[in-house]
């Protein structure tokens, strides 16, 4: 039972001293990247091969890219612009988060195709909103006399 104890302990002692060094690299590799150092794992997350920031796929950048196509062609809806503003300032939301985190080409897609597509929306609703009202005010829509 001892020498079963007495494993355990040094499995324990060897684990934490692994955890202690993977800490300090990590530790290392924030301090060399708040100073603008690179270091060799300086993209890796203790150099275990992980890592600690893929811009590759960065999800608000998607995002917003997926909510500016669905703006742009709720656009073209007639009183769906509604759904298309509400899109466009969600995906103009993302997409300028995205780029402060990175500034990627799928970012900076994401604002502009939102934007665009807010921008088309509002310009398309207000036209829905004038025909509607000069179709009302025509006597076409609305109650019969």
């Amino acid at each position: 039972m001892s020498d079963e104890m007495d494993n355990i302990k040094n499995e324990a002692k060897e684990t934490m001293d692994e955890v202690r060094e993977e800490a300090r690299e990590v530790v290392e590799e924030v301090k060399a990247a708040v100073k603008g150092e690179t270091l060799d794992t300086a993209d890796t997350v203790g150099g275990a091969g992980y890592r600690a920031n893929d811009n590759s796929s960065n999800g608000l950048a998607v995002a917003s890219l997926v909510l500016g196509i669905i703006s742009l062609v709720c656009a073209f809806l007639g009183w769906g612009a509604i759904l298309g503003l509400a899109t466009g300032i969600a995906g103009t939301v993302l997409g300028a988060k995205a780029r402060k985190i990175s500034q990627t080409g799928m970012a900076t897609a994401g604002f502009v195709c939102s934007l665009i597509g807010l921008i088309c929306s509002a310009a398309a609703l207000l036209c829905v909103i004038a025909c509607a009202g000069t179709l009302g005010a025509l006597g076409v829509l609305g109650a019969h006399a």
